[in-house]
């Protein structure tokens, strides 16, 4: 197996698979190296990754039901993007 090398520093790259994508990162830099084609196929799965987001099921609750209030609507946590997980 032949060790890639970084073009921008020289150093040693590793490389990893995302989404069926080879992405090759720098050790020493922490540079991302694509080939022709595969940011456009990471768009993509990012794309099909927020359009397929699950819906937070919606709890009703009526006040003289139990003799309480519904609970304050609660602000959703922002789900990560794909590319933010890439480069954990």
């Amino acid at each position: 197996m032949t060790t890639l090398t970084c073009p921008k520093c020289h150093g040693e790259m590793r490389s990893y698979e995302r989404n069926s994508v080879t992405v090759d990162q720098c050790s020493d830099c922490r540079g991302i190296f694509l080939d022709r084609g595969e940011l456009e196929r990471l768009v993509d799965a990012e794309g099909r990754f927020h359009s397929t987001a699950p819906a937070a099921p919606q709890q009703q609750y009526r006040d003289d039901q139990r003799g309480y209030a519904p609970p304050p609507q609660r602000r959703q946590k922002k789900r990560k993007s794909m590319f933010e997980e890439l480069f954990d």
